[in-house]
């Protein structure tokens, strides 16, 4: 039974969450039936060296200034996605495929209306290809070239213009290879327990977590042993020259295990030091609400600290910010290229980003606040960087990451930001966390994560002039604010 239960996770015959863990899941089929030329093409092919040790990590003082931190993990982009075109970053206009051909990377839609990209862990896999960063066009969906897609100033012109003034990182990777379940568990434990992809499941309930009995997904066991884990990284780096086997063979070593887990977190350790958290969450997009998984939360008055996505600005406002905030935004803004039912505006989450930001600058909060802003994973988008490989579950892909705060890093963008090219991933920011409250570190990742020691200038006095910005009316359709659920952006015009 466990063995057919293995072999339906990897051919994809359960039903798929809507982070289309199904499809992607059964992408292997797909990819050895329709691109069995470009599997030759790869073969032979040196990978980048991998695996990867971890780079010497920055130091920041021993007290910083830093009061407050807000955490936001939007959804689903790269860097190249975001910011490929802008000047001084490690960005480009080019994509590459699994034959090597060079294929110009388009002016990207704000609003997507076509299937989106699988962008799983499988998918990025394959998309990374052992480090060659050419296998975006052997996933579900990027046959067409899909994901080989860009944005420029004009079509985020918010988002540039924070990178003009504050800090922009150009070597922000995500923590695994995808999706967002496992990755948005590392925004709070610098780990997933071995949880690599969304939940498994044969009806459509996505998230409940917790709440529901049904709730299994695929992992890795925590007990492997050393040479396990360097066969499973061999067959990582050289998965594209031996689909379907070293697929297989990686997948044979997966466990269902509950969607419930007694997974240490840094809210949790938070709430021993004494200091006030919260984690906001939509629950439209179920799939993100993860505090739900977290048993010793769900299951605890820690749970107090759970609360709707949209009661966040509000907070802001209204003086009742805690000391940490993991910000999911409400689902209508968080930039997922596709949601069930809903088509999405990049347009109209950059709005609320910007709604964010103009009220946070606006309240005495500012002169001491950090805001870390990432998008969760790869979302089948190109980007031209390989990723480190820590371990069994990643890096993966590049995501775009910005800091926002008085004591930003200045640097010799137009408007006197940065660019900072110190390599981080989601623990980076736990570990920023963990420093400025004194908090011990979790995992090895968060322990050996450089703690955003490049983006950030505590010898200077802080630069309090606020960047206010308007709100764009550009938008392809749906209000720019209020920011609220009853906001009807389910129908494309």
């Amino acid at each position: 039974m466990v063995a057919q239960r293995q072999r339906l996770l990897l051919l994809g015959l359960v039903v798929a969450s809507p982070g289309r863990s199904a499809e992607d899941l059964g992408r292997d089929r797909r990819f050895t039936e329709g691109y069995a030329d470009r599997i030759l093409a790869s073969a032979g092919r040196p990978g980048a060296s991998r695996p990867t040790a971890y780079p010497e990590a920055g130091a920041l003082p021993s007290d910083v200034p830093i009061d407050h931190v807000i955490f936001v993990i939007k959804e689903n982009r790269t860097f190249d996605h975001f910011f490929g075109r802008y000047p001084g970053a490690d960005g480009t206009r080019v994509g590459t495929t699994i034959t090597g051909m060079q294929v110009p990377l388009r002016t990207a839609p704000d609003v997507i209306l076509t299937p989106a990209i699988a962008h799983g862990f499988w998918s990025g896999l394959y998309a990374v290809d052992g480090g060659r960063m050419d296998g975006f066009n052997t996933i579900a969906g990027g046959k067409d070239y899909d994901g080989y897609v860009q944005f420029g100033r004009a079509g985020i012109p918010n988002y540039w213009a924070y990178a003009d003034r504050f800090v922009l990182m150009d070597r922000f990777f995500s923590s695994t290879y995808g999706p967002t379940f496992p990755e948005h568990l590392y925004t709070v434990a610098a780990d997933s327990g071995g949880i690599m992809d969304n939940k498994a499941q044969r009806e459509q309930r996505p998230g409940h977590y917790c709440d529901d009995p049904g709730a299994f997904t695929p992992a890795f066991p925590q007990d492997l042993t050393g040479s396990d884990l360097a066969r499973i990284t061999d067959l990582e780096n050289r998965i594209a020259d031996d689909s379907p086997h070293a697929l297989e063979q990686i997948a044979a070593y997966l466990r269902e295990v509950r969607a419930c887990l007694d997974l240490p977190t840094l809210p949790q350790a938070l709430s021993d030091a004494g200091v006030s958290w919260r984690f906001y969450s939509d629950p439209v997009f179920p799939i993100g609400d993860i505090m739900r998984a977290i048993r010793p939360i769900r299951e605890s008055a820690l749970w107090d600290n759970v609360v709707p996505s949209v009661s966040f600005l509000d907070d802001i406002s209204n003086g009742t910010l805690a000391q940490v905030s993991w910000v999911n935004p409400p689902a209508p803004y968080n930039e997922h290229p596709i949601l069930p039912k809903r088509a999405m505006s990049v347009c109209a989450g950059e709005n609320w980003t910007v709604e964010m930001m103009n009220r946070l600058q606006a309240s005495p909060y500012w002169k001491s606040t950090a805001v870390v802003i990432v998008w969760d994973d790869f979302g089948g988008y190109y980007d031209h960087v390989a990723p480190p490989q820590y371990d069994i579950m990643g890096l993966g892909p590049r995501v775009p990451a910005l800091v926002l705060s008085p004591y930003a890093a200045r640097g010799a963008n137009p408007d006197g930001g940065l660019i900072d090219h110190r390599t981080y991933e989601f623990s980076s920011v736990l570990a920023f966390i963990e420093h400025v409250f004194g908090i011990p570190p979790l995992t090895e990742r968060d322990a050996n994560a450089d703690p955003l020691s490049g983006a950030f200038d505590f010898t200077s006095p802080p630069d309090l002039t606020p960047l206010e910005l308007p709100l764009r009316q550009d938008c392809p359709y749906g209000r720019a604010a209020p920011f609220l659920p009853s906001d009807n952006l389910g129908t494309a015009p």
